[in-house]
């Protein structure tokens, strides 16, 4: 079954396609998308910041899906539902958990969807055919306590406590099942199949080490707050979600079962807060400008020849790179320099400088020499595509103590006019 069908039409579609190759995610189409769901009237909150905190934590969690970072997707619209109870986020919910393998947590989801008082009537018979499948392949378990309000726990997940049952989807295997009435205790261990549905009954027994002494205490306990009958178990077998109260609408899901919990979060925030639950990251800057390979060409200004170079352009910001090349004519040389860029778009002004310096055996004593020199420079760069741009740029260049310096028979200029042609290639 493919589980995006279903979130299509909500959140979820602008993130898929992507996903599956088709275009970008469109930000106008989802935050008015965003808007049907969290500017529902049928919703009530009382907060005010609860509608557009929900918008940035829901606008986050799909961009998280869209990169396939589920845990993280997840964590967000858990936050997002907490904030503001829609059903239609449960829709996402349960789509990112169907994603991730995790049928039981995607099957409970949507019959919390089912149930829930503000759903619409629009996609009913479509996630009631949806969880019919996914019953196929879980298991149905019922599990009903006595006494009656006794807490229940499964798989060492938070104690949920009931009128008489609690109904949840399982995935096939083993279970631990367990419950609590005050000092009674009482568990089992059940075993469901694919597409079984699965009904126990488990009570709470006081063991003898607990005591009979039945002396009624100086002052009686409060009465247990009222529960229903009947509770549906929403992401509560196990620990992989963090919940102090079972049957609130809060989870915090954890990446491994015993990990730490995934905190939501934002780049920005519409509203301010002090949440504890959402952590709120500074806006990457993007860049425009990579580090890559260059290749140029040094023109004698007096028309002698040109020599050729190659070596590294480092972008450690989009204004400013650093340039390292190997130069080779008749003799080699290297050039050490930096490029500081006035724009950054397409046609990209700059001024340049640097130091070259060229390697070759001196012929007044037939010994290894070096010249060292001073390099300014105007240029341009043009952007090709995101990966390859030309350069050029008219430049100056001044060598030092080069008056008793031969080169086969010819005296190195100490002033020299270089313009200099180059391809650069980025990563």
């Amino acid at each position: 079954m493919r589980w995006r069908l279903l979130a299509a039409s909500i959140v979820l579609a602008s993130a898929t396609a992507h996903a599956q190759g088709s275009d970008p995610l469109d930000e106008k189409q989802l935050a008015e998308t965003l808007a049907t769901i969290t500017q529902d009237p049928a919703v009530k909150v009382t907060d005010p910041n609860a509608r557009p905190l929900a918008t940035a934590l829901m606008t986050e969690g799909v961009k998280q899906l869209q990169a396939e970072h589920y845990d993280q997707a997840l964590a967000n619209f858990l936050e997002a539902y907490s904030k503001f109870p829609s059903p239609k986020i449960l829709l996402n919910i349960a789509s990112t958990l169907a994603e991730m393998h995790r049928l039981a947590d995607a099957a409970n989801t949507y019959q919390r969807y089912l149930t829930d008082p503000a759903t619409g009537p629009e996609r009913i018979a479509e996630v009631k055919q949806i969880l019919v499948d996914l019953d196929t392949k879980l298991t149905l378990l019922t599990v009903r306590v006595q006494p009656k309000g006794s807490e229940v726990s499964i798989d060492a997940g938070p104690f949920i406590a009931v009128g008489t049952a609690l109904v949840t989807r399982v995935r096939p295997g083993i279970h631990l099942v367990r419950v609590r009435n005050r000092l009674a205790t009482g568990e089992v261990t059940v075993n469901g199949f694919e597409g079984e549905a699965k009904d126990i009954e488990l009570s709470a027994v006081a063991t003898v080490s607990q005591g009979t002494d039945t002396t009624p205490p100086a002052e009686p306990p409060p009465p247990p707050p009222p529960v229903a009958e009947q509770v549906n178990g929403w992401l509560v077998d196990g620990t992989r979600y963090g919940t102090a109260d079972a049957t609130s609408n809060e989870r915090h899901v954890r990446a491994t079962f015993q990990g730490p919990e995934l905190r939501a979060v934002v780049p920005s925030l519409p509203v301010e807060t002090d949440d504890p639950d959402i952590v709120v990251q500074p806006v990457p800057v993007e860049r425009q400008i990579s580090s890559g390979v260059a290749g140029m060409l040094r023109v004698d200004g007096k028309g002698r020849g040109v020599a050729g170079g190659l070596g590294f352009a480092l972008a450690p910001w989009d204004s400013v790179e650093l340039e390292l090349d190997a130069l080779r004519s008749n003799i080699w040389g290297l050039y050490a320099g930096a490029r500081l860029r006035f724009l950054t778009g397409w046609v990209r002004p700059y001024v340049g400088g640097g130091i070259p310096m060229f390697f070759f055996e001196d012929e007044t004593d037939m010994q290894n020499t070096a010249v060292f020199g001073l390099r300014g420079a105007l240029g341009v760069e043009l952007r090709i595509n995101g990966h390859i741009s030309l350069q050029g740029d008219v430049g100056f260049e001044h060598f030092f103590n080069v008056e008793h310096k031969l080169l086969d028979g010819k005296r190195p200029d100490a002033n020299l006019f270089v313009p200099t042609l180059g391809v650069i290639g980025r990563l």
